[in-house]
């Protein structure tokens, strides 16, 4: 398991490295089938871009949010990054239990 978190276009807060990596680990910790997860923070004049990356056996996920201010967009990153996994996770799920019939449904 790894989180990298890069920086593009200027620099940023040893604290802020330090939130994100936070954020990016919680997602290792409820999903044990991620491998690595990449932060990139890009600033571009007064707009502030965070990027995730999530790879893993069968995971590869990418999402990017956009704001003013660069804790409210690797939340929201995260946050959406959380709703891919669910919504991979349950059709993973879902897809198993489709072709379990009982053998007395199937005799009938």
């Amino acid at each position: 398991m790894s989180v990298i978190v890069s920086v593009r276009n200027g620099n940023v807060s040893d604290t802020l490295k330090k939130y994100a990596e936070t954020k990016a680990g919680r997602l290792v910790e409820e999903y044990p089938k991620i491998t690595s997860v990449r932060v990139t923070l890009d600033t571009q004049k007064s707009r502030c871009k965070a990027e995730l990356i999530v790879r893993g056996k069968d995971i590869d996920m990418e999402a990017d949010n956009e704001s003013f201010d660069f804790y409210e967009s690797i939340d929201t990153v995260v946050e959406k990054v959380v709703h891919q996994l669910s919504k991979h996770v349950d059709k993973v799920h879902d897809h198993k239990s489709h072709h379990k019939i009982p053998i007395k449904e199937m005799e009938e």
